[in-house]
């Protein structure tokens, strides 16, 4: 899981991470998995262009599927929304 704040901060599995490290690290993370899914969540407030910089790096890093996880979906599951 991705967690892209509303401050801007990225952290994978709850690890805080650069962008500029970003596809280095999920390429290492993904390059042993069979399931190549990557399921982000993301603050409303971000715009498209950040949203698909970090698509990218994923993309670049093997990911082959990636699913966008909306505050409303955390809402519903009881988890906080990204970056709190």
């Amino acid at each position: 899981m991705l967690d892209y704040g509303a401050d801007k901060k990225i952290s994978v599995n709850k690890q805080d991470i650069a962008l500029n490290d970003l596809e280095s690290r999920l390429r290492a993370i993904y390059e042993q998995r069979k399931d190549k899914t990557m399921f982000i969540a993301a603050a409303g407030n971000l715009r498209y262009g950040e949203i698909v910089t970090v698509i990218d790096a994923a993309k670049g890093a093997g990911v082959e599927k990636v699913g966008i996880v909306t505050e409303a979906m955390r809402t519903a599951a009881g988890a906080p929304p990204p970056g709190n």
